[in-house]
């Protein structure tokens, strides 16, 4: 079948005037977006911005192209996606995606809201224009600098970014001269785990001929289960069986429990949600219609849908919904726990390795929480045992800061977003350069000891 083309209208990234009183602004992603977009010529922008517009649209109108892999975006610009993100949330709010935008205006949020403090920052222009041109790829590790860099620098330190030398051997990150003392400073921004990814895939395929099922009854379903087996080792019909044994039954459900897991399939009931969209447009694909067709909200959960909806005139909102299957499933074997909860060592060790040997040094790690309690746990755990035994041999390292970023998307927010941050001493001569403070939350923020996913 033929895709079907969608332009982009020129009054598409633009309020009808006046802007709607129910549209606030957020002077701090302002600051953010507008400091950023300074730094990229306004015509490849908006060719830039245009390019993530056409992708989005395109994915909701005809689905994921072969080639894409079912990505919203490209990979070999995510900044661009990243900067289109936070502009929508204040410009152009109908082209806002909640899921990814959990994950980038709380952090455009600091560093607007830090802008005055980045801006003294020695050799800041120079990292930020990599990051919007030749690292476009990849910025999650230079916005985490940035962060980095604006706690330092919130604490009184004189910080500036080391000059990278083309060809020439490894260095840290930055400097920041702080009490007396200059430490050399290494940022790492590690990415969810491949192991999550490669179960994601798993219970895609464990679905699918379910899905097809219940596609051709046109019975709406939803499935949950928990998995005491690692996904590999479930056969690839394991939920097919218990669907078929459902429909076989004649009951409103069917639950079991075996050795691969416990579960629960039963028909589900869509009149809350077309109740709502009688009157209400909501999002497709996000966590408003996820709850109103599950009944709760759960943080974080994994989730696999086909749905059959009338789109509105923004092919990303859908008028009504006749038809769901879902498909939530939660690993829970050791296995499953232990591939996700991947530690930080690695990481320090290899940022330990960029440090020099001259003056103390401090390596900051940072990484989404998003793959579960039960996992944030344990990552935890691993965390605090293999860094109290780290020897960073000849190199002065005294601290290892490690950021668990949990973004969030609420059905009845924009974003939310958690922190939680340990500090491990490794040959401590000093107090600790950051003795409180997050780098995302308002130093005001609410808090409570502990981690935030107890």
């Amino acid at each position: 079948m033929a895709r079907s083309e969608f332009k982009i209208p020129e009054d598409f990234f633009e309020f009808d005037s006046p802007r709607p009183d129910k549209f606030p602004d957020n002077p701090e992603v302002r600051l953010a977006v507008e400091w950023f977009r300074s730094f990229i010529p306004e015509k490849e922008w908006r060719t830039r911005r245009h390019s993530v517009a056409h992708r989005l649209y395109d994915m909701a109108i005809n689905g994921p192209r072969l080639d894409t892999v079912g990505r919203l975006f490209d990979t070999k610009d995510a900044f661009a996606w990243q900067l289109f993100l936070a502009e929508a949330s204040i410009d152009h709010i109908w082209n806002y995606e909640p899921t990814f935008g959990s994950r980038v205006v709380p952090i455009f949020m600091a560093i607007g809201r830090n802008i005055d403090v980045l801006r003294k920052v020695e050799g800041i222009d120079g990292r930020i224009r990599r990051m919007v041109r030749a690292e476009k790829a990849q910025p999650n590790g230079p916005l985490f600098e940035l962060l980095v860099a604006a706690a330092y620098a919130r604490a009184g330190a004189k910080v500036s970014f080391v000059p990278e030398a083309p060809g020439g051997p490894r260095t840290h990150d930055l400097d920041a001269e702080i009490n007396g003392r200059i430490y050399a400073i290494e940022c790492k921004r590690m990415e969810t785990s491949e192991y999550g990814e490669k179960e994601r895939t798993l219970a895609r395929k464990l679905w699918h001929d379910s899905a097809r099922l219940l596609v051709g009854l046109a019975r709406s379903a939803m499935a949950s289960v928990e998995f005491f087996s690692p996904l590999e080792a479930v056969a690839e019909d394991y939920v097919t069986m218990k669907t078929r044994a459902w429909i076989n039954s004649g009951q409103l459900a069917l639950e079991w429990e075996d050795e691969h897991g416990r579960g629960k399939i039963g028909d589900l009931d869509l009149a809350p949600a077309r109740e709502v969209l009688r009157d209400n447009l909501i999002l497709a694909n996000g966590s408003r219609l996820q709850e109103l067709l599950t009944g709760r909200y759960i943080r974080h959960q994994s989730v696999v849908s086909i749905c059959r909806m009338k789109p509105s005139d923004n092919p990303r909102y859908i008028e009504d919904c006749d038809f769901a299957a879902l498909f939530e499933w939660t690993p829970k074997s050791e296995a499953s726990i232990s591939g996700r909860a991947r530690d930080v060592l690695r990481k320090v060790a290899d940022g330990t390795g960029q440090l020099p040997k001259d003056r103390p040094g401090i390596v900051h790690v940072g990484f989404e929480a998003v793959e579960g309690n039960y996992v944030e746990e344990l990552r935890l755990a691993r965390i605090e045992e293999s860094l109290k035994n780290f020897d960073p041999k000849d190199v002065a390292l005294e601290y290892a800061y490690v950021h668990f970023l949990a973004p969030e998307s609420p059905p009845d927010e924009a974003w939310a977003f958690d922190e939680t941050r340990t500090l491990i001493p490794i040959r401590a001569k000093s107090s600790p350069p950051l003795p409180e403070g997050f780098l995302v939350l308002t130093p005001n923020a609410s808090t409570k000891d502990g981690p935030h996913w107890r």
